[in-house]
């Protein structure tokens, strides 16, 4: 683990781009990753390690990351208007004792 944590510590420092659009790409692909099932349970810091990484290796370009976000703020709008509806329903329905 620590080749690969001196591995990525490396391709951090070595980066020549914008630094700062690296940031908010990584944490807009965090999002996207968290909402993966495979990453649903891992800690923060973790998915944020691997979305920089996947950000600086070249696994997953700006466009990859735009779409990516789109589908997911997509899936989550869709999401809260279900749960809206289902909870219009409920209020709806009579109380039962």
């Amino acid at each position: 683990m620590a080749i690969q944590d001196n591995d990525f510590e490396h391709k951090l420092v070595d980066f020549s781009g914008d630094k700062y659009s690296v940031v908010v790409l990584a944490s807009m692909w965090a999002k996207v990753l968290k909402r993966k099932a495979e990453y649903k349970d891992e800690p923060d810091a973790t998915v944020i390690k691997i979305a920089l990484d996947d950000i600086l290796t070249g696994k997953v370009n700006q466009e990859d990351v735009i779409k990516g976000s789109t589908a997911a703020l997509a899936q989550q709008k869709r999401e809260e208007e279900a749960a809206r509806r289902e909870a219009e329903r409920k209020a709806k329905e009579p109380l039962q004792l």
